[in-house]
């Protein structure tokens, strides 16, 4: 009775696992919390909602990839390729992005919040609603890229390329936009660093 007891409760138990806990393979990574895939191809993975907090993807190729819902926190995508990923709604927040290639990336909603982006390429990427909060954002590249009503409380913008971003509703509250590039860059409704309030850019 016992052995049937115990046979049960494993096949209830396996039963209610949700599918972003149970561990996949794919091309040889493991897509688990703390995997260690540097230069790993994984581009048009499909790795919805996984745990990949504190992994490794240094050079990886994610492009294409879906990591929407994903939680990446603490992790390393130095020198990765994100272009064309979905990373909407992502927990990225404290992770390593340096130099990483987001090109067109939906980031749409993610926390980025004190992750480290010097010299990332966002290009055309849709930050729309993204906390990216206290992050480093030193020399990256923004043109084209939708931030409406991002967060980017305290964010270092030194150097960075924000013309033609639209920062409608973006809160930029002691963010530092020293030697930024501001060319065409639209303001709407947006809070300025020293919390004034600019509408240079809204429709009339």
């Amino acid at each position: 009775m016992r052995i049937i007891a115990s046979c049960s409760l494993f096949l209830i138990t396996l039963m209610f696992v949700s599918p972003s806990e149970a561990e996949q393979v794919v091309n040889g990574c493991l897509i688990k919390r703390r995997t260690n895939c540097p230069g790993i191809n994984l581009s048009n993975a499909n790795l919805t909602r996984s745990n990949l907090a504190n992994g490794n993807f240094e050079g990886a190729d994610l492009s294409g990839a879906n990591l929407s819902g994903d939680r990446i926190t603490e992790a390393n995508l130095i020198n990765a390729n994100l272009s064309h990923s979905n990373l909407s709604e992502t927990n990225l927040s404290e992770t390593h992005l340096n130099n990483a290639n987001l090109f067109r990336a939906n980031l749409a909603k993610a926390d980025l919040s004190q992750s480290t982006l010097p010299n990332v390429d966002l290009r055309d990427a849709n930050l729309a609603g993204a906390n990216l909060s206290l992050a480093n954002l030193m020399g990256a590249d923004l043109s084209g890229a939708n931030a409406k009503g991002a967060g980017l409380v305290m964010a270092s913008l030194v150097g960075a390329n924000l013309s033609r971003v639209d920062l409608t509703e973006a809160t930029l509250i002691g963010a530092d936009l020293h030697n930024a590039i501001l060319k065409d860059t639209k303001f709407c409704k947006t809070t300025m660093p020293d919390k004034s309030i600019n509408n240079n850019n809204c429709p009339k």
